[in-house]
């Protein structure tokens, strides 16, 4: 494990576990979502380190990287330039890459910027190519919801903003908005998972303040309203990328994803003639928690691809 300089001297903590057993097995690199640290991610990978090397960063904002603040107001750019770097550090020439959710925009960022040849195969994990649906998309974040819970971010960023340019501590935002922000982000969460019992029980976790804090450290609390304000503003749009790129593609997709429906991922393989499609059939957008036992077996699947 180790800290890696950025391009703009900032610091990024990566896991580094396993090593290759054979000269055809690239390394792994491994990107979390919005909410997530690397921290999730050994569960699955550390049972095969004794074979694969993986790579495993926390992101800007996250994990062990939390006081790391972005310095774009596109955060996928921002990820996607750390992960160059994190790249370049490692001196990797042929790597494989592995994205859910916002770490699944990351890597087709990465790969529109940057480019392929080093990427031998890529696992995109529950992500539509699109977040805001329009006239011709009606898949985005949240999909039949997505203009109303948009909205609803908008306003807390709104509300929030005042404080995010004042750099005012958390402790000092008014209590409303605090409990907004937990209320708000409890739905989020909620919506990414398929079962009830865990619906409920992530909306609890983020009623309990101090034990949300402890899991969302709030150090570095405006990093969260930079992430959702970038979703809003940026009209992320994946597509043409998907278009461009030549790196063959594994598409994991939570057929009960109420976060990004999967009639959107699934076209997926429309802009991209080398994909496989694996429907995880009882998940919904985190496979990692509906599906483990499964997720475990693709990942190891792809590993040895």
């Amino acid at each position: 494990m180790s800290y890696i300089q950025t391009r703009d001297g900032e610091q990024i903590f990566v896991r580094d576990i396993g090593k290759r057993s054979k000269p055809d097995h690239p390394t792994i690199i491994l990107l979390h979502g919005f909410g997530m640290q690397s921290l999730h991610w050994l569960p699955f990978a550390a049972p095969l380190a004794l074979k694969y090397r993986f790579l495993i960063p926390d992101l800007r904002g996250f994990g062990q990287s939390h006081l790391v603040t972005h310095n774009q107001p596109c955060v996928i750019s921002n990820y996607a330039d750390d992960l160059d770097d994190i790249i370049s550090h490692f001196k990797l020439s042929n790597f494989k890459l592995v994205g859910i959710s916002m770490g699944a925009f990351v890597a087709l960022q990465y790969q529109g910027t940057y480019g392929t040849d080093k990427i031998s195969h890529y696992l995109h994990i529950d992500q539509s190519p699109k977040c805001i649906n329009g006239k011709s998309w009606q898949w985005g974040l949240f999909g039949d919801e997505n203009q109303d819970r948009l909205s609803r971010a908008s306003t807390l960023v709104n509300n929030l903003t005042p404080y995010v340019k004042s750099k005012t501590p958390y402790d000092l935002l008014p209590i409303n908005l605090r409990n907004q922000l937990w209320r708000d982000l409890g739905d989020f969460f909620a919506s990414a998972l398929s079962r009830t019992s865990h619906k409920k029980l992530a909306r609890k976790i983020c009623s309990k303040e101090k034990l949300i804090c402890r899991l969302m450290p709030v150090n570095n609390w405006p990093t969260y309203i930079h992430c959702l304000k970038a979703y809003i503003e940026q009209n992320y749009d994946m597509q043409s990328i998907l278009e461009r790129i030549d790196t063959p593609i594994s598409l994991l997709v939570g057929m009960k994803s109420e976060m990004y429906p999967c009639g959107g991922q699934l076209r997926i393989a429309d802009y991209h003639s080398d994909c496989e499609i694996i429907p995880f059939q009882n998940s919904g957008h985190t496979p990692l928690i509906d599906q483990p036992f499964r997720f475990f077996y693709e990942l190891k699947r792809f590993a040895g691809l």
